[in-house]
């Protein structure tokens, strides 16, 4: 793949950002559309509620583990394909049952192969990558995101204020979806040829000490958006805003997503370290307290223009850390490795805050505490130098 065009590289890493969009729009963010029905659907606490997206994200941490065994086994593009079809199904099976511990499962499985998606759609992008515009082109594969964020947006919330059994037929949609989306995953996966220290061989070293800010940076970024993520609709519906309103915010946050790679692709080439991850950081902390201090138009849009627009740039960012710090050999268990300490902590966000939200009776507590870790989170950032690591 080293004779890759520019519009080829383009083409190549959009098709496979649709490997994020399943990976975690449809099976982890979208869940927080459709989580106020569930819950009233299935008569669930907040922390039932929260324990779904904490059975997603061990799934996701097991995933980490397993990614860079499998991708070496089976190859990088054939084990990118095949699980973006696994969490295709595994959302399927999700809008069938109402057993809360078959959902627990099935959340698992989802985040399980959700993760090998993921990280190897990163590693394959990170190679694309290596041959020049960096932060564009990993931009825009974590952008995807945004593209299943935005398509839920467009009819899910006023089918679901009308029925909310509705929420049964979003996962199944999304499922279908996700099964179309991976033939254009597999097309560009397996055009992609490893580069040539890593197809030799090469170095193994894929972690050094020098690395600790951003991991720990990264932890912290887990633990934080992931409460966001999780209960951000409830505590709209809680707050007085109606389906439309529901509807606009997803809307908003998938196009301010799906702009992450535009907005930040400069500093993210420019900038040394975690200086990067620091300000994007900074940002959707501020994105993420807004709904807290007041549900108006203003402070919903400007939340979801804030939170939508940066979050995805943190992954961007760290994932750039470990691009620039490794050599190639080390990118798919680097990624990983730092992907599994990122799941630790957003296993434990969902829970945390759900338990508060119980204790409290209010989401309040649980955004405030997501907020204060990712402003934390952003001043670890700070302490990440520019390293190389042979």
């Amino acid at each position: 793949m080293s004779q890759h065009s520019n519009s080829n590289q383009i083409r190549t890493v959009l098709a496979l950002s649709l490997g994020a969009a399943v990976a975690l729009g449809f099976a982890r963010f979208n869940y927080a559309l459709l989580l106020p029905a569930m819950r009233q659907d299935l008569a669930w606490t907040y922390t039932q509620a929260g324990s779904m997206n904490t059975a997603n994200a061990l799934g996701y941490m097991f995933g980490a583990l397993m990614a860079a065994p499998i991708g070496k086994r089976f190859g990088l593009g054939r084990t990118f394909w095949v699980s973006m079809i696994a969490v295709g199904l595994a959302m399927l099976l999700t809008g069938l049952v109402s057993n809360f511990t078959l959902l627990l499962i099935f959340r698992l499985l989802a985040g399980f192969a959700g993760a090998t998606t993921f990280i190897i759609g990163a590693t394959l992008a990170s190679q694309l990558a290596g041959i020049g515009r960096g932060g564009l082109i990993l931009g825009i594969y974590f952008s995807g995101i945004g593209i299943g964020v935005f398509l839920a947006s467009l009819g899910l919330p006023q089918f679901l204020e009308q029925d909310i059994t509705f929420w049964r037929t979003a996962w199944l949609l999304m499922g279908v979806c996700s099964l179309v989306f991976a033939i254009f995953g597999r097309q560009a996966a397996l055009s992609i040829s490893p580069p040539q220290s890593a197809a030799q061989g090469g170095s193994t070293t894929y972690y050094s000490p020098k690395l600790i800010p951003a991991t720990i940076a990264y932890f912290l970024f887990g633990f934080g958006y992931i409460t966001y993520m999780t209960f951000i609709i409830s505590l709209l519906r809680t707050g007085g805003v109606g389906s439309n309103g529901v509807a606009i915010f997803w809307f908003i946050f998938g196009l301010a997503s799906m702009a992450n790679s535009f907005i930040w692709s400069k500093l993210l080439d420019n900038a040394k370290g975690g200086q990067a991850m620091a300000v994007v950081m900074a940002i959707i902390a501020l994105g993420g307290v807004l709904p807290v201090l007041s549900t108006s138009n203003f402070s919903i849009l400007l939340s979801a223009i804030l939170f939508g627009g940066a979050a995805l740039t943190v992954v961007t960012s760290v994932t750039n850390i470990f691009r620039k710090s490794l050599p190639p050999g080390g990118w798919a268990r680097g990624i990983a490795m730092v992907t599994i300490i990122f799941s630790v902590g957003q296993t434990l966000g969902p829970l945390v805050s759900g338990y508060l939200a119980d204790l409290s009776s209010s989401l309040t507590s649980g955004f405030v505490l997501s907020a204060s870790m990712l402003f934390l989170g952003a001043l670890v950032a700070l302490l990440q130098k520019e390293v190389r690591i042979e």
